[in-house]
């Protein structure tokens, strides 16, 4: 191989390019990394070609186009801040995740959570631009090769709870009055996210019951004093199918006139003062989910509730365990902390 092969085949133009990688530190960048190396091999066997030049590059991922990217981005998200979010992860980690992925094993859970979401819908993005779908098959090898997605939920943790503690400071919380209040009660009854609940008030109500795909919300009361509200909201990896609210709550809380952020950082600061700083609003989703685990309706009800089981779970649930699902939230939620 001569010299200009070898340049080219390092992702190098020139060898004056080369000069300033090797100055830099840059190159070699996959040295001793026998397992990189056959990955990026796999880019040269299944045709990945650089998105500008339309040529082989093992460095293709640094012609990424971040404006085109959020340009699609845009077409599939509701919420526009995702997408942008999306490609900020984009810019930050693509060549790290495709030269030096153990380095990100260090992450934290929730930025691991974020950099492989975003790696995947760039293979994606990559895809419907370039109509070769095997840089989405390398991206996904990269990640389980390196274990990028593990530990990364909240049920992959240990929690040490105590019943009693969390008993104490529920009713401290729920001791709040006023708008605030609604907003906190909805958030501990509910177990919705923060985003959830603003997407919950906010969003209009459709009267359909039966077989509706719409983008509204899909309301069900229930004899015992619950009603069943269907979000079907999805953004990223963060799924809420449905949740389970006292009926009067569900009417007082639709009845504010505004739940944005500002109200829940109140909520939030109210909450810290009334328990003298030991729980936050986010708290309230996870006792929510620690006591539904406790209870009867167990694990698996707690799950779909908290929109971590399988759409189809939730969809069975949903279709044939309604009545009893409300049952047992009624009994562990209503009766104890429900006045």
């Amino acid at each position: 191989m001569n010299l200009n092969q070898r340049l080219k085949s390092d992702g190098f133009k020139t060898f004056s390019e080369f000069v300033h990688a090797y100055i830099s530190g840059r190159y070699p960048a996959y040295e001793n990394n026998e397992q990189v190396e056959k990955l990026l091999n796999r880019i040269r066997e299944k045709g990945i070609t650089d998105p500008l030049t339309g040529e082989f590059s093992l460095t293709f991922y640094r012609n990424f186009d971040a404006e085109d990217m959020l340009k699609d981005l845009m077409n599939k998200y509701v919420y526009k801040k995702h997408a942008k979010d999306l490609v900020r992860y984009c810019e930050r980690y693509l060549e790290i995740f495709f030269t030096k992925p153990q380095l990100i094993q260090s992450e934290s859970g929730h930025k691991r959570a974020w950099i492989c979401d975003a790696m995947r819908k760039f293979g994606m993005y990559y895809d419907r631009k370039m109509h070769n779908p095997e840089l989405k098959i390398l991206i996904e090898e990269i990640i389980k090769r390196f274990e990028l997605n593990k530990k990364m939920r909240i049920h992959d943790r240990v929690w040490l709870t105590d019943e009693k503690f969390i008993e104490t400071m529920v009713h401290k919380a729920l001791e709040i009055d006023g708008d605030i209040g609604v907003i906190i009660k909805f958030a501990f009854f509910s177990g919705l996210r923060g985003e959830e609940i603003m997407y919950a008030h906010e969003t209009p109500v459709c009267d359909s019951l039966t077989g509706c795909n719409c983008d509204k919300l899909h309301i069900a009361h229930k004899k015992n004093g619950v009603s069943i509200i269907v979000l079907n909201r999805i953004v990223g990896q963060k799924h809420s199918y449905f949740t389970i609210i006292p009926t009067i709550l569900w009417n007082y809380f639709r009845s504010i006139t505004k739940v944005t952020k500002e109200e829940r950082i109140i909520a939030h600061r109210m909450i810290k003062s009334h328990t003298n700083g030991k729980v936050t609003l986010m708290d309230l989703r996870k006792f929510h989910y620690n006591i539904l685990c406790r209870s009867e309706m167990g694990e698996v009800g707690a799950e779909v509730l908290a929109g971590r089981a399988k759409s189809i779970s939730a969809k069975h649930y949903l279709i044939n365990e309604l009545d009893k699902m409300s049952q047992q939230y009624s009994k562990s939620m209503l009766e104890p902390y429900y006045k």
